[in-house]
Protein backbone atom coordinates (compact mmCIF):
# COMPACT_ATOMS: atom_id res chain seq x y z
CA UNK A 1 0.00 0.00 0.00
CA UNK A 2 1.59 3.97 -0.54
CA UNK A 3 -0.18 6.13 1.56
CA UNK A 4 -1.17 9.44 -0.46
CA UNK A 5 0.88 12.80 1.47
CA UNK A 6 -0.16 16.57 -0.27
CA UNK A 7 2.17 17.80 2.44
CA UNK A 8 4.94 16.07 1.59
CA UNK A 9 5.23 17.41 -2.02
CA UNK A 10 5.46 21.27 -3.40
CA UNK A 11 3.66 22.16 -6.14
CA UNK A 12 5.94 22.36 -9.58
CA UNK A 13 4.71 24.56 -12.62
CA UNK A 14 3.01 22.52 -15.46
CA UNK A 15 1.93 25.28 -17.68
CA UNK A 16 0.15 24.67 -20.58
CA UNK A 17 2.93 24.71 -23.82
CA UNK A 18 2.49 28.43 -25.20
CA UNK A 19 1.65 27.09 -28.49
CA UNK A 20 -1.62 25.69 -27.31
CA UNK A 21 -3.07 28.21 -25.30
CA UNK A 22 -6.08 29.97 -26.93
CA UNK A 23 -7.23 32.28 -24.50
CA UNK A 24 -5.80 33.33 -21.41
CA UNK A 25 -2.43 32.98 -19.21
CA UNK A 26 -3.28 30.03 -17.66
CA UNK A 27 -0.92 29.10 -14.76
CA UNK A 28 -0.40 25.72 -13.51
CA UNK A 29 1.26 23.51 -11.05
CA UNK A 30 1.01 20.38 -9.98
CA UNK A 31 2.14 17.89 -6.75
CA UNK A 32 2.57 14.57 -7.71
CA UNK A 33 1.50 12.25 -5.32
CA UNK A 34 2.92 9.03 -6.44
CA UNK A 35 4.84 7.67 -9.71
CA UNK A 36 4.98 4.48 -10.64
CA UNK A 37 8.53 2.22 -10.72
CA UNK A 38 7.66 2.26 -14.70
CA UNK A 39 6.54 5.86 -15.07
CA UNK A 40 3.50 4.70 -16.34
CA UNK A 41 1.06 5.38 -13.57
CA UNK A 42 0.54 8.79 -12.09
CA UNK A 43 -1.47 10.06 -9.14
CA UNK A 44 -1.73 14.09 -7.97
CA UNK A 45 -3.30 17.66 -7.53
CA UNK A 46 -3.34 19.97 -10.55
CA UNK A 47 -4.46 23.75 -10.24
CA UNK A 48 -4.69 25.97 -13.02
CA UNK A 49 -5.30 29.90 -13.27
CA UNK A 50 -8.65 30.51 -16.09
CA UNK A 51 -7.51 30.09 -19.90
CA UNK A 52 -8.36 27.88 -22.89
CA UNK A 53 -6.17 25.41 -24.01
CA UNK A 54 -6.07 22.90 -26.89
CA UNK A 55 -5.37 19.38 -25.64
CA UNK A 56 -4.80 15.62 -27.09
CA UNK A 57 -4.71 12.90 -24.88
CA UNK A 58 -2.21 9.86 -25.11
CA UNK A 59 -3.01 8.68 -21.68
CA UNK A 60 -6.63 7.75 -19.68
CA UNK A 61 -6.99 10.25 -17.10
CA UNK A 62 -9.85 10.61 -13.88
CA UNK A 63 -10.13 13.88 -12.56
CA UNK A 64 -11.70 14.76 -9.26
CA UNK A 65 -12.75 18.78 -10.01
CA UNK A 66 -12.09 20.05 -5.71
CA UNK A 67 -12.58 23.52 -6.57
CA UNK A 68 -13.22 25.91 -9.37
CA UNK A 69 -14.77 25.58 -12.76
CA UNK A 70 -14.66 25.43 -16.58
CA UNK A 71 -15.51 22.97 -19.39
CA UNK A 72 -13.49 20.44 -21.10
CA UNK A 73 -14.67 20.58 -24.73
CA UNK A 74 -14.39 18.12 -27.63
CA UNK A 75 -13.90 17.95 -30.80
CA UNK A 76 -17.31 18.80 -32.31
CA UNK A 77 -16.90 21.88 -29.66
CA UNK A 78 -19.29 20.47 -27.45
CA UNK A 79 -18.77 21.98 -23.64
CA UNK A 80 -18.78 19.68 -21.18
CA UNK A 81 -19.29 21.83 -17.70
CA UNK A 82 -16.91 20.87 -14.39
CA UNK A 83 -17.51 22.01 -10.91
CA UNK A 84 -16.75 20.53 -7.52
CA UNK A 85 -17.50 17.56 -7.23
CA UNK A 86 -17.67 16.07 -10.85
CA UNK A 87 -15.82 13.23 -11.38
CA UNK A 88 -15.04 12.39 -15.04
CA UNK A 89 -12.48 9.91 -17.71
CA UNK A 90 -10.53 11.68 -20.18
CA UNK A 91 -9.94 8.57 -22.54
CA UNK A 92 -6.38 8.30 -24.71
CA UNK A 93 -7.04 9.44 -28.54
CA UNK A 94 -9.15 12.37 -26.93
CA UNK A 95 -8.64 15.70 -28.86
CA UNK A 96 -9.94 18.94 -27.47
CA UNK A 97 -9.80 21.79 -24.93
CA UNK A 98 -9.57 22.44 -21.80
CA UNK A 99 -11.07 26.10 -20.56
CA UNK A 100 -10.83 26.89 -16.67
CA UNK A 101 -13.17 29.94 -16.28
CA UNK A 102 -12.79 30.40 -12.26
CA UNK A 103 -9.00 29.01 -10.60
CA UNK A 104 -9.44 25.26 -10.63
CA UNK A 105 -8.14 22.61 -8.48
CA UNK A 106 -8.35 18.61 -9.31
CA UNK A 107 -6.99 15.38 -8.16
CA UNK A 108 -6.08 12.91 -10.60
CA UNK A 109 -5.02 9.33 -11.99
CA UNK A 110 -3.11 9.11 -15.31
CA UNK A 111 -2.53 5.82 -17.04
CA UNK A 112 -0.33 5.73 -19.98
CA UNK A 113 -0.52 2.34 -22.47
Amino acid sequence: MIRLDATRCMPEPSNPPADRIISGDPQATVQALHESADGKFHVGIWTCSPGRWRIQYDEQEYCRILSGSGSVIDESGQAHPLSPGDEIVIPAGFVGEWEVIETMTKTYVISLP
